[in-house]
């Protein structure tokens, strides 16, 4: 009887012992299934904040441009202007040349 007592305690601690081992098996097994998913969110959050990062260069970059275009041409009219100008007092100085010429001229 005694006898009897003594090996359902044994068998009863061996099996606490299974259970307690397959908790920790399972316990593992969760905790990786967790740093996995984790690893995938940061994975992804990490691409999605690259992607994020080229929209908004690619969006300054072409808002350089057109910036940069539009100095361009600002300064392309303004240049035409100046030439222009230089053009029109060339030519009204040759013309004030010529007329002293010919005023002076007997």
């Amino acid at each position: 009887m005694v006898a009897d007592s003594i090996e359902r305690i044994r068998g009863a601690e061996a099996e606490a012992e299974d259970r307690v081992k397959g908790a920790r098996a399972e316990a593992k097994q969760v905790i990786a299934e967790a740093r996995q998913s984790y690893d995938r969110m940061l994975d992804k959050m990490r691409k999605e904040v690259r992607e994020a990062e080229r929209g908004l260069l690619e969006d300054a970059r072409s808002s350089a441009e057109g910036e940069a275009e539009k100095i361009r041409s600002e300064s392309g009219v303004a240049v035409d202007r100046v030439k222009k100008g230089a053009e029109d007092r060339v030519e009204a100085a040759v013309a004030k040349v010529l007329d002293s010429i010919s005023a002076a001229a007997p």
